[in-house]
């Protein structure tokens, strides 16, 4: 088999040409990673648009990194599953699996940022910090008859390494956990159900 080679215009050495199926992988590996996650910026968070406040704020910030990279992953699936099943158009059944998968995540993601989220108001940055606490509250010194949100505030600061010690180092990150595969599962299951739209509309069209 002869190698594809073309010499660089500027110096003697030949250089390796791709092949054009390798090409083509290349460019579709690309498109559905990097293409994906630029595309969806906005609504991933990424990039901040007036009125508009994307899920992966009630998220708390030691989370973000892991959250964010996970979810673009999650979506360029997504895209490879659409692009996959343009030939073969999905059933009602599939959509309305997407659409109850869609609502549990997003019910279970509401019920832990309700039950296992810290969130603590600071005035003087004008903002809402948040942290993984888990459910409960150990109500040990320093924060007897205290409430989560006041016993970070007034007792143990914003160093989380203090609170996932008074907490549970366990109980925090099983917490981070839960919250990252509830907003990955909302966010996948709402992909795949804009994705079986587009099918639906695009053999309407074409049929």
């Amino acid at each position: 088999m002869t190698e594809n080679t073309q010499g660089h215009p500027n110096s003697g050495t030949p250089e390796a040409k791709l092949p054009r199926l390798a090409s083509s992988w290349v460019r579709y590996l690309l498109g559905f990673s990097i293409s994906v996650s630029v595309g969806l910026a906005p609504y991933l968070g990424l990039v901040g648009v007036p009125l508009f406040t994307p899920l992966l704020s009630l998220i708390p910030h030691s989370v973000q990194s892991t959250a964010i990279p996970i979810s673009i992953a999650s979506m360029g699936i997504i895209a490879v599953l659409v692009q996959w099943r343009k030939r073969d158009p999905a059933g009602p059944i599939e959509f309305r699996i997407a659409a109850a998968l869609a609502v549990v995540t997003l019910i279970v993601f509401l019920a832990l940022q309700m039950l296992a989220v810290a969130h603590i108001e600071v005035p003087a940055a004008n903002q809402t910090v948040s942290f993984a606490v888990g459910l409960g509250s150990p109500h040990t010194p320093p924060c007897e008859g205290l409430s989560r949100e006041a016993c970070i505030a007034q007792r143990l600061g914003f160093n989380e390494a203090v609170i996932n010690g008074y907490f549970g180092d366990t109980r925090t990150s099983l917490t981070k956990l839960a919250l990252v595969l509830a907003y990955i599962g909302f966010m996948s299951s709402f992909g795949w159900m804009v994705g079986l739209l587009l099918l639906r509309e695009r053999n309407r069209i074409t049929s």
